[in-house]
């Protein structure tokens, strides 16, 4: 953290900026969590035109013991259309960062340079439908799939194309349901 964003932070009262880039399979993505912001290139919107608008960050903490982080964005989709990009199985793995910053009252603009706060992947989107539709999705960490278990991981020709593009020595495999030899930790 910088010395002006530092200063920024022990003032009584500062506007807070929250920055969200999602690298989708369809373009990136740069949400903030009020107005707009310019940064590292991007505009960050509170309304993004083609997805909706952005609701908060939730879990914004770092893991303890044997816990990573794991954040739930929440997005406001303004059509099916943002839903159907959000909601994707396509944007499983997708990179997600979040920034924390400080906006100058008077210029409008961040006082030095966000702290990156989460660098991560979608996990997994959830809808809630109720007075209104919203979307939430649940992003994790590399950490965290390194702790996973693999003894029950699935054999199947899409993943082995996503490691190995063009690859078809699974594409006649079917019926593995279950890995029964130990694998170790090929992640790591």
């Amino acid at each position: 953290m910088g010395p002006a964003l530092s200063a920024a932070y022990s003032q009584r009262v500062w506007t807070r900026a929250l920055l969200v880039r999602l690298d989708l399979p369809g373009g990136t993505y740069c949400l903030t969590d009020g107005g707009f912001v310019f940064y590292d290139g991007f505009y960050y919107l509170g309304s993004e035109p083609s997805l909706g608008l952005f609701q908060g960050v939730s879990g914004l903490t770092s893991g303890m013991g044997n816990q990573t982080t794991r954040v739930d964005l929440r997005v406001l989709p303004k059509s099916n259309a943002a839903a159907s990009i959000l909601g994707s199985p396509s944007t499983q793995g997708s990179r997600v960062r979040v920034w924390r910053g400080a906006i100058d009252r008077q210029s409008g603009l961040l006082v030095g340079a966000p702290v990156l706060r989460f660098d991560g992947e979608i996990d997994q989107p959830r809808f809630s439908v109720g007075s209104d539709r919203s979307l939430t999705i649940a992003c994790g960490t590399q950490s965290a799939r390194q702790l996973e278990e693999n003894a029950d991981w699935r054999s199947n020709q899409s993943f082995q194309t996503t490691r190995w593009p063009g690859d078809n020595g699974m594409i006649r495999v079917a019926g593995i349901t279950k890995i029964t030899q130990d694998l170790g930790t090929w992640r790591t």
